[in-house]
Formats: structure tokens, sequence, C-alpha cells
């Protein structure tokens, strides 16, 4: 199935390169998402089924492949709007939507990867195409972001392949032939724990810049601050789940093995350097999108203390990782509305949104709720889980540390909102033009109403994927 998918991306990627119908560019992008959800429902009825030797349908795969598609539909859409209300020329329309189309199969390709080797091509491949997506709008700090962004995370999934190998060096120790994750899973417990101890520090760091973590965190805020408002939200959502993914299966490796102590407490200390780092930048960022950034880098925190926790630690971070996605694509989603009215990312640039745009502030007012994890907000509960996972592993300096820094990034988050939705003051000149598509934010509450009821009342199936997928985890 992944080789006709593959094939069929590529054929459309290659056609909307060529295309300047913007009709015709409008029906192969239906054709590519409709492509998608075949996948995602394929891969769903062969659950925990081999699709060939490189690539199998498990329960991980299956959730973030899903919550990429959901969130294929919204960025199409919000591209489109984007795309006109710049007035791009059609070739720079053809690049993007081209490069949209192989970025989703990148990652696509590294959520269903058995093996560490076909996963790490599929991160590199994902690095290639977001950058031509990144510098869209061509302008010098586009360029440098780029640029930055294309080294950074090159040589981060450069020592995430050092990582790979080093795993390869205990594997073939244990007379293993292949880089296959399940037969490295069930050998873990044999294999030489030194060598697994540098593949996971070496992987953690690698994959930190995809994933947004410390120590490699700073080249995502650097791209959201200049890419399109629909890319910021695959760049801050699906992308950091290929991170996420990468570091989670060395996880399972190591989970194996005695190391597992000790990689608890690197990914705890990982985490909360993550957090306090998020607070502190917060404090001095006067920018929509590098708010959002390093809200990110926090989530990602919280999630690798939920890791570190362990028990249903485990449970919340796939919970976390999958209501993250739907609350920031959300927000991110807004801000290019903000930035439509306002022409401007500056915080202390805008102000009055709730009389610009009442339906818009209200999903501001959601995204606050979401993203803070204020009830009745799902991201309450995978952080309440996270929380009690530490308490109960008697972990209370972490615990109270992250209460308190995520304290301080909910009153800063909730004091530059306010300024954006109330602030009328000297200074400040509202835009005496304003024109509102309504049904833009169409789908930001079908994502915020998504994070209630996957976190208050998840179905069933959603709850039995996300224990299939920590099942191998002790």
């Amino acid at each position: 199935m992944l080789i006709v998918y593959f094939l069929s991306a590529f054929a459309i990627s290659g056609t909307l390169l060529y295309l300047r119908n913007r009709a015709l560019q409008l029906f192969f992008n239906v054709l590519f998402l409709a492509v998608q959800t075949v996948l995602t429902v394929y891969a769903y009825c062969h659950l925990n089924e081999n699709d060939s030797i490189y690539f199998a349908f498990d329960s991980i795969g299956v959730i973030l492949s899903g919550v990429l598609t959901l969130l294929g539909y919204a960025t199409f859409y919000h591209s489109y709007l984007y795309l006109e209300r710049r007035s791009d020329t059609k070739r720079n329309k053809s690049i993007y939507y081209a490069a949209l189309i192989l970025l989703s199969a990148s990652m696509n390709g590294a959520y269903f990867s058995k093996h560490l080797g076909t996963f790490w091509i599929c991160v590199e491949a994902t690095t290639l195409c977001v950058s031509a997506l990144i510098y869209h709008e061509r302008t010098p700090i586009a360029l440098e972001a780029t640029w930055k962004y294309v080294f950074i995370c090159s040589v981060g999934i450069s020592i995430a392949l050092v990582g790979i190998l080093s795993i390869s060096v205990a594997v073939s120790k244990e007379g293993l032939t292949d880089l296959d994750l399940n037969s490295i899973v069930a050998h873990a417990q044999g294999m030489n724990t030194k060598w697994i101890k540098i593949a996971f520090i070496l992987v953690l760091t690698g994959f930190s810049a995809k994933m947004s973590l410390f120590p490699l965190y700073a080249v995502c805020v650097d791209a959201n601050t200049v890419a399109p408002p629909p890319i910021n939200a695959f760049i801050s959502t699906a992308l950091k789940n290929v991170g996420f993914l990468g570091i989670f299966r060395m996880y399972t490796i190591i989970a194996q093995t005695d190391a597992l102590p000790w990689a608890n407490n690197v990914l705890m200390i990982t985490g909360i350097i993550s957090i306090a780092v998020s607070a502190a930048q917060l404090l001095r960022v006067n920018h929509f999108n590098r708010m959002l950034a390093f809200s990110c880098t926090e989530h990602m925190g919280i999630v690798a203390l939920a890791l570190s926790a362990g028990g249903i630690g485990y449970y919340a971070a796939v919970l976390h990782i999958v209501l993250h996605s739907f609350a920031k694509a959300g927000f991110f989603y807004q801000i290019g509305q903000v930035y439509s009215i306002y022409n401007s990312y500056l915080i202390k640039e805008c102000g009055n949104y709730i009389k610009l745009n009442p339906l818009g502030a209200i999903v501001v007012i959601l995204a606050f709720i979401c993203v803070t994890a204020i009830p009745p907000s799902g991201l309450f509960v995978s952080e309440f889980m996270t929380f009690k996972s530490l308490f109960a592993g008697d972990h209370y300096y972490i615990a109270i540390a992250a209460l308190f820094l995520l304290t301080v990034i909910m009153f800063v988050i909730g004091k530059d909102l306010l300024r954006l939705l109330y602030y009328n003051g000297d200074g400040f000149t509202a835009p005496q033009s304003v024109k509102i598509n309504r049904l833009e934010t169409v789908s930001q509450f079908i994502f915020f109403g998504f994070i209630i009821y996957l976190g208050v009342n998840p179905p069933e199936f959603f709850s039995d994927l996300i224990r299939g997928a920590t099942a191998v985890l002790p």
C-alpha cells in the first residue's frame, strides 16, 4: 500500500510543479488528500501488519498518520486562503503545493518505518521538503531561517545517524543483521548497555531539532518566525511528531534494558530544562509566532517528563502529543488571520481584536484555554496524568518546579493574548478596513472540539491505539 501511496504523492507533486491552472491545482490537492485518507484508513484496518520489509502499520504510526490526515485537510484549506490573500505567482503556488505534498509523504514514511535506516532517510527528506516552504516568501530573513534550519537539522540528524550506527554495533554483537525495530526490541535485553546509552544520547540530541526539545530547540523557533502560518501549523505539530517518534522508538529499545532508570533521568532533565527555557524566552518575546514556538518547546518538555515518569505517564505522553497537535495547529491558523488584519506578527502592534473580529477572538480565548491546559481542555487530562506519575515516582522537586514554570508561562501567554483582544491605548491605531472570512475559523472550532472530546471522553478505539503504542514499555 505504501509504495502506491508514495508513487501517487510523487506523481501528484510532480504534476503540480508544472500546473498553472488554479482549478487543476485544487483538483490534485483534493486527490492527494483522498489518497492520504485512504492510507490512514487502510493502516488502521491492517493494524500490526507489515507492509514491506521496511514499513509496518503499528499503533503509534496509525495515531500520528491520523493526526496528519486531519491536519492535512485544514492546512491545505488555510494554505489556499493564505496564497490567495498574498496574490502569489502561479509558479510559487505550484512549488508550495508540491513541497507540501512531499512533506506529508515524508512524514508518513517516517511514521510507518519499522527499519531505523528507513526512518532516518524519511526524516532527512522532511528537512529538504519543509525548507522550500519556510523560504516561500523569498525575503532575506526567510533565506536566513531556511539555511539555519537546513544546517542545524542536518547536523542534528547526522548526530542521530551516529546514534543509529551505535545501535547497529550492539545489534551485530547479538547476531542480528539488520536494523528492524521489532528485532532490536526483542533482543535489546542482551545487548551491551554502553552502546545503547550512547545511541540514546545521540538520538535524543539529534532528533531534538525536529521535536523542538532541548538542546536543539532554537532552529524550530526561527523557522516558525518566518514560515507561512499554515506551514507553521505543520512544523509545530505533524513534523514535531516525527521528532517525538524518533526519540520514542529509541526509548522503546532502551526500556527493555537495565539502562531504563538512567534514560528516564536523562529525559527528565531534558524535559525540565526545555520548560525552563520556554518560560525564560516567553518573558521577552514580542512576536506571536515566536510565542507559540516557545510554547511548543514547553509542551515537548512535558511529553519528555511524561515518558520519564513511566506508568500512566506513557499514556499521557502519546495523548499529549495528539492533543497538542490540534491545539497548536488551530492557534497558528488563527494567528494567520490576525496577520491578515494587522499586517504584523508583533504583539505590541495588535489590539482591540475582540471588536475587529469577534468570532476570531472567541477562537483566541479557546486557544488559550486549550494550550494552557485549563479545564475542559483535554491537555489538562494529559498534564494531570503526567504530574500524577511524577508524584507517584517521588519526583517531587521536578513536579513542583514544572508547575511553577507552567504558571509563569500561563501568565505570560495570557497577558499577551489579553493585549491582542482588548488593548486600545496610546500608540495603537486600529485598521480602518477589515475583511473577515467567517469560514476561516471553522477548522479551529473543530480542532478545539477534538481536544475536549478526546481528553474527556475518548472513543475506545483511540484509547486502544494509545495502549497498543505503549504496550511494549514496562
